[in-house]
């Protein structure tokens, strides 16, 4: 990193955190190092007017929005982050969802008119995104370039909604009794499949003493995290069933899980986990320390790296731990005790960017290889949950 980087650090502003999911209860079960904050997501709704202000360094040029109807557009030069890949950033937040393409510096915001403050999930297609009301109200349908529409087919009942194994699919919890989740396309079309759930498996269902909370496992799958007061159990859902994970996760990724292995009477111990074979491996390292918590981290697609949002108290901070060192890294960025770690946590294809939604809704881009933290140098909403589009 260049001595001029730090001058690029933007500072955080103030401003409320929104989040995703319900609210979880912190309290500690198991021993060791490592910390993951719990959380949830509430997106705020004010569909407002916002001028789009693109640019770099302390002098920003202002970007020429080009509207049409709920669409705006604004041109912040290329190669922003240097990234000369296709892949894309979106993100949710204040009534707008943010198309961000690196390559070519164009920034769309697309109005959404969600009319309250319930919580909401985003899920990025190939050509589109989706916003699903938790609540089960009408969400909408997001085309590039195009304004948002109402969701239809299953989708248009609302209910949690998981990235699914394809491109351009998802699962969706169609009702808060939901004893499985149809995998259905971006148009709500079936595709004829569904993935049956453990019991207590959708995130509105309460038992005394616990709840569940329905993730993704980061592969394409449901994770169905079941919380009580002996502790947390993870099922992995798929299309052949669900698997009880053994040990609490701390990330989840497409080639690597993170757990935590406490055998009894022995110290516990970081475990890398490849979910295709269950192949188990320690980290070195201090043992590791864990809060209950839902929503675990998320590991770069590349598995070097697993980001996980630590809570101490009413303290939550971002640490990077490498995954073939057991080296772990804080980052200097505020986060919001209520954020969800797999809403506000997304990595670049390459594993280069970490990118995370601040305590006060802005938008940081974490160089993996540092741990510097970059400002993109661009004017946006105020944000609440990221996704990427490879």
């Amino acid at each position: 990193m260049r001595s001029d980087d730090s001058s690029r650090r933007r500072a955080l502003d103030e401003g409320d955190q929104v989040s995703f999911g319900p609210r979880r209860p912190v309290g500690r079960w198991r021993p060791g190092r490592l910390l993951i904050a719990c959380g949830a997501v509430l997106a705020a709704v004010a569909a407002a007017a916002v001028t789009l202000i693109i640019g770099h360094g302390n002098n920003p040029p202002r970007a020429r929005p080009a509207s049409t109807g709920a669409v705006s557009t604004g041109e912040a030069g290329p190669r922003l982050l240097g990234v000369r890949a296709s892949w894309e950033l979106f993100g949710y937040g204040d009534g707008r969802v943010v198309r961000i393409q690196f390559a070519s510096g164009r920034i769309t915001q697309t109005a959404v008119p969600v009319q309250s403050g319930g919580p909401v999930s985003l899920v990025v297609g190939p050509h589109e995104a989706i916003i699903s009301r938790l609540d089960y109200l009408p969400g909408y349908l997001v085309p590039d370039g195009r304004p948002a529409r109402p969701l239809s087919g299953v989708l248009g009942t609302g209910g949690i909604v998981i990235p699914g194994p394809q491109p351009g699919t998802a699962w969706v919890q169609a009702g808060p009794s939901a004893t499985s989740m149809p995998l259905v396309r971006m148009d709500g079309t079936e595709t004829g499949v569904s993935a049956r759930l453990p019991p207590f498996g959708t995130t509105s269902q309460a038992w005394p003493g616990g709840y569940s909370q329905a993730t993704s496992d980061g592969r394409g799958g449901v994770l169905v995290s079941v919380y009580s007061e002996t502790g947390v159990t993870y099922d992995d859902v798929r299309l052949g069933g669900f698997q009880r994970i053994a040990g609490p996760l701390a990330a989840v990724g497409p080639t690597r899980w993170l757990a935590v292995d406490c055998p009894a009477g022995r110290r516990c111990s970081n475990v890398v986990v490849d979910p295709a074979t269950g192949a188990r491996r320690a980290l070195p390292g201090p043992s590791a320390e864990f809060l209950t918590a839902a929503g675990p981290g998320v590991i770069a697609p590349d598995g070097s790296a697993a980001a996980i949002a630590a809570a101490s108290g009413d303290r939550v901070t971002l640490h990077l731990l490498n995954l073939v060192s057991g080296s772990d890294q804080q980052i200097p960025v505020s986060l919001d005790a209520e954020s969800a770690a797999d809403q506000t946590l997304a990595w670049s294809p390459d594993s280069r960017w970490l990118f995370v939604v601040t305590a006060q809704g802005k938008l940081a881009a974490v160089d993996a290889r540092t741990g510097h933290v970059e400002g993109l140098g661009v004017s946006l909403p105020r944000l609440s949950l990221i996704a990427v589009r490879s």
